[in-house]
């Protein structure tokens, strides 16, 4: 979690749901339980309501700002006198007992726990006349409350997350290494195959590595994979944009038209949101149809080609054209610039897509720098024996 907040400035905790089929196990095993309430209600048996209810009020009273308090604070006495659960019983017993008018008491406590935004949801439960529907608007809420709770503290905490992250995930790692001596064998190998004149070299090009569609996977990155392979993905997709820009312009004054590189960029994005690989045939054949709807003398065969040439040298990283081996070399530059904290000026071909390459750059500074400061000390030891 201390990584997820240096690198997500946004990072919330989330509900988790079981997937797969242990999500459907357990969404059939929730279904029967509630089956069985409904049917012990319609009976006059509310022995699992009971049950519920005594958890809720545990649930509430074991949110963290309420555990902490007395439990003769007045918001902890109003807690256990609007479930009772000794009175519920007998309340019961005596054939007194009101859900609803329980529900109303509940909800009462609910809403001065919320936030603003959760509140109509909340009261919105006091309508509800289904006993099964009641309980899960309830366990829901309460869910709903200590998330909400739990990521206020998390959010006032994550400054001094962030002060001690370097020293903390380097610690983990030096216990990672004490337990696995060879632990740094596949970043030796990593810095090794990207062996430059200058230290500062090899780091450079050993960062740009691991945005290629197969990349190296040293020990030092692991955290950090998932995310350079995304923004991998999504400079390659910026890439195809631009070349795809420069060599169109050169067949037709029209496909060098901003409204139209703009309108083909957009559905090139929507097709690959992420990774243009998977879709290879779809974002070919549609940029094709597009350019013959925008120009439609022009030569299907001879767009077919340059489309071709594009979409594939892209995708498969190629480095026989010298206009994408030129647009390649000048956004690797920037890349490194960026991560060196020179702030350079966008590099030159990319205009169409230039926010989103500034923007990627960011998120490249980001990657590399938090990476250099916790782990910069290894590197320049293992480099320092390569080059010895």
């Amino acid at each position: 979690m201390a990584h997820e907040i240096v690198m997500n400035n946004d990072y919330k905790i989330r509900k988790q749901k079981p997937e797969g089929l242990q999500g459907q196990v357990a969404g059939k095993m929730k279904e029967a339980f509630w089956d069985v309430v409904r049917k012990e209600v319609r009976e006059g048996d509310y022995t699992q309501c009971v049950h519920m209810l005594t958890e809720i009020r545990q649930q509430i009273e074991g949110i963290g700002t309420i555990e902490k308090l007395p439990s003769t604070h007045p918001f902890r006495v109003l807690i256990a006198d609007t479930i009772d659960i000794d009175l519920i019983k007998q309340q019961i017993e005596h054939s007194t007992f009101d859900l609803s008018v329980k529900v109303e008491g509940i909800v009462s406590i609910l809403v001065k726990l919320c936030s603003a935004a959760k509140d109509p949801e909340i009261r919105a439960i006091t309508q509800l006349t289904d006993v099964v529907e009641i309980f899960k608007a309830l366990y829901e809420a309460v869910a709903a409350i200590k998330l909400e709770i739990a990521n206020y503290y998390l959010e006032q905490a994550k400054s001094t997350i962030r002060q001690h992250s370097i020293e903390y995930e380097r610690s983990k790692f030096e216990q990672f290494l004490q337990k696995h001596p060879s632990g740094l064998d596949k970043t030796k190998e990593w810095l090794r195959s990207n062996k430059k004149e200058s230290p500062l070299e090899t780091m450079n090009h050993a960062y740009l590595q691991l945005l290629i569609s197969e990349p190296p996977n040293p020990e030092t990155t692991v955290l950090d994979m998932g995310r350079y392979k995304k923004l991998g993905c999504h400079l390659r997709s910026l890439l195809l944009s631009s070349l795809l820009s420069l060599k169109l312009g050169t067949l037709h004054s029209g496909y060098a038209e901003i409204p139209f590189l703009t309108s083909l960029h957009s559905t090139l994005q929507i097709l690959a949101p992420e990774d243009p690989a998977p879709h290879r045939d779809l974002l070919y054949e549609k940029t094709v149809a597009l350019c013959g709807e925008k120009v439609p003398g022009m030569s299907v065969v001879t767009l077919q080609r340059v489309v071709e040439g594009c979409v594939d040298g892209v995708i498969e990283e190629k480095e026989d054209d010298p206009v994408l081996n030129l647009l390649r070399q000048r956004l690797n530059g920037y890349l490194i610039a960026v991560s060196l904290n020179r702030k350079p000026t966008p590099p030159k071909g990319f205009a169409l897509v230039e926010a989103q390459v500034v923007a990627a750059g960011a998120t490249y500074l980001k990657l590399v720098h938090f990476n250099r400061q916790v782990y910069g000390p290894y590197y320049a030891k293992i480099i320092k024996e390569i080059n010895s």
